[in-house]
């Protein structure tokens, strides 16, 4: 296992990730900008949302955050899209943190469609602390309880030809159709799933793993809408864990 662990290392250039049993970091990817649109409708409830705040801290704590390095965004909705923070608000992890802790729990209706046309306009642009004029990576991760009470396609695919790449995270009572509409294909690369809320710490592997390697793949100018990278990345990361 030893002599794998130390090829497969040579082989993703010493150390895409740090891998063991312990949290992925995205120790190699220097630089990306990441915008998480969570949602915070009433079928969620209070203590689920605290799973969900706990999930997105995991996922930061294993970025390295910094203003040329990774940047990080937050929107919720619920009805109506509420900004929480820009991708030029938090330029080092502890206040980017300490500002996950503070956002509440919206309360209700689920418009997902009208949440992603609101971070495409408000969140992936210059004025925000989007750096897509410089090449770096664009990333949206689109987190659903559940089926959206208006159109999701045309608002995800204006953002996906808004050159974002778009995960999908579903939870509980997830539409999983709804959720491949919304993210980049093929579908088992950007949608990830779990039944439960106290599941969901469980996936923050897989989230940081598929970013990471989205970013890497974008960074080193790979197609990574063709998955070719993507499954190349995956199978490796799969064989020393």
């Amino acid at each position: 296992m030893r002599g794998r662990a130390v090829l497969l290392s040579i082989i993703l250039a010493a150390g895409f990730f740090a891998v063991s049993a312990q949290p992925v970091e995205c120790e190699a990817v220097t630089v990306g900008d990441i915008v998480f649109l969570v949602d915070s409708s009433g079928s969620i409830g209070t203590e689920n949302f605290k799973e969900v705040r706990t999930f997105l801290s995991k996922v930061i704590e294993n970025l390295d955050i910094g203003p040329d390095k990774v940047r990080v965004g937050l929107a919720q909705y619920g009805t109506d899209p509420v900004q929480e923070f820009l991708l030029k608000d938090h330029m080092d992890k502890t206040s980017l943190l300490a500002a996950v802790d503070k956002i509440t729990f919206l309360d209700s209706g689920t418009e997902t469609g009208k949440a992603i046309n609101f971070i495409r306009d408000r969140y992936f642009t210059a004025e925000a602390g989007s750096r897509a004029s410089q090449r770096v990576p664009q990333i949206a991760v689109v987190m659903s309880d559940g089926e959206s009470s208006d159109d999701v396609s045309i608002p995800a695919k204006r953002l996906r030809e808004h050159g974002v790449l778009v995960f999908a995270i579903g939870v509980g009572s997830y539409n999983r159709k709804e959720l491949e509409i919304i993210a980049n294909h093929p579908s088992g690369d950007f949608v990830i799933t779990s039944d439960t809320f106290q599941a969901l710490q469980g996936l923050r592997n897989t989230l940081l793993k598929s970013v990471c390697t989205s970013l890497e793949a974008q960074r080193e100018g790979n197609n990574i809408y063709s998955s070719s990278w993507f499954q190349v990345y995956s199978v490796l990361f799969s064989l020393i864990m």
